[in-house]
């Protein structure tokens, strides 16, 4: 890939394809010893449009290997006007994807699902249509199915909105992966528990996160065009009278408070939490300028300490960076690429557009070209785009 080698240390530290448009995560799955995750993709240029699924994966979360196209638009197909986002399913026959196909561009969607045909995860069949949009519930789009098991059935989460500008969730029973039957709305914006889940129109991407009889459901917030922030609205966990999963959210909270992340999605790999990738949001160039947009953040962990659901620097991939003690000097510019640990109190880094950011002692840096990351040692990491470079605003001391 243009930002990582598959042996020796990594030339960048960020997941984005040799050429093209990227977007969304996809498809996340560790398979046979190595982490896969598929991605929004547009292979002829940094184009938001004709998205395919792009493929990637690592055996150490740092260095990326890009795998052939997962697979394309099939023209006159149910995904015809593109290959939108979904997960990986396991636990069938053989591995699945389902993602929302789209066909013109009002952005109606179905749910498609193409089979795997080799153990690399690099061929896939044709799609068929799984499920519709529902015509009940004054539902007006749909998008983003995830899948999971709940009391030994699979069932699927999907973002949506209805008619009336109100955010909802809803639930689909897939037993049988090749044809879902509608449930009903799982979670609404007018519930007034999901108040900071606002504002938004649609939930997108959302992502389900079970820790015992609590869980953590993630949402990425779109409102009317404009992609907000990132959310993990956590409750009680359990089952209705029918044994169909129940969320009862008592909080909402914050996973980043950078400007730039959006669309993560999660997935179990026999460790700690969850892995979890995240896009770093960029908009395409004009067409005769540039011939890539978007990457992925560094892989980071989902865990709940005591009981909020917060997003860590993934361990694997921090042990394998080289760790330099941040020397704060007041002016200079963070640029390159850097991977820095603030030993002493009081640094802070200033932008002209994004302000002033206090680093606490045991912070962590990522300085990637235009891409920055903060993991501080308490509360959510921040990501952020810019040309500008970030500059320490003072000496290491009292703030």
């Amino acid at each position: 890939m243009s930002l990582s080698t598959t042996g020796g240390a990594p030339t960048a530290y960020h997941l984005r394809p040799a050429r093209g448009w990227l977007n969304d995560p996809n498809g996340m799955v560790f398979h046979q010893g190595r982490w896969h995750v598929f991605f929004q993709h547009n292979p002829q240029g940094p184009w938001h449009r004709q998205i395919a699924w792009g493929h990637a994966s690592s055996s150490d979360l740092l260095r990326w290997r890009e795998h052939p196209v997962a697979f394309t638009p099939q023209s006159e197909g149910p995904d015809s006007f593109g290959c939108w986002s979904g997960v990986l399913v396991t636990g069938l026959e053989r591995p699945a994807v389902v993602y929302s196909g789209v066909t013109g561009a009002d952005g109606h969607s179905t749910v498609c699902l193409r089979w795997s045909m080799d153990a690399d995860l690099d061929t896939w069949s044709d799609p068929v249509v799984v499920a519709t949009t529902p015509e009940v519930d004054d539902v007006a789009v749909m998008r983003d199915p995830f899948v999971f098991r709940h009391g030994g059935h699979r069932y699927a989460v999907l973002g949506a909105g209805l008619r009336s500008g109100t955010p909802v969730i809803l639930l689909y029973g897939c037993d049988d992966i090749e044809r879902w039957e509608y449930l009903g709305v799982w979670l609404t914006g007018d519930d007034e528990a999901l108040a900071g889940a606002l504002p938004a129109d649609v939930w997108e991407c959302p992502q389900l996160a079970v820790w015992g009889d609590r869980a953590s459901l993630v949402v990425s917030l779109h409102d009317r065009g404009v992609l907000g922030q990132v959310m993990a609205c956590t409750g009680a966990y359990g089952s209705d009278d029918a044994g169909r999963p129940v969320l009862g959210v008592d909080r909402v909270d914050l996973l980043d408070d950078g400007a730039d992340f959006y669309a993560p999605q999660l997935a179990p790999d026999g460790r700690e939490g969850f892995w979890l990738m995240g896009w770093v949001r960029e908009d395409g160039p004009e067409e005769s300028a540039g011939d890539h947009a978007g990457c992925m953040t560094v892989p980071r962990r989902l865990v709940l300490e005591d009981g909020t659901p917060r997003l860590l620097l993934d361990p694997l991939a921090a042990q394998g960076l080289a760790w330099q003690r941040a020397e704060p000097v007041e002016g200079a510019a963070l640029e390159g690429q850097l991977s820095l640990e603030v030993s002493a109190a009081g640094a802070r880094l200033e932008h002209p557009r994004h302000g002033v950011r206090s680093l606490p002692e045991g912070t962590r840096v990522l300085v990637d070209g235009a891409v920055l990351e903060v993991y501080p040692p308490q509360g959510p990491p921040a990501t952020f785009r810019d040309p500008v470079p970030w500059r320490w605003a003072s000496p290491a001391g009292p703030v």
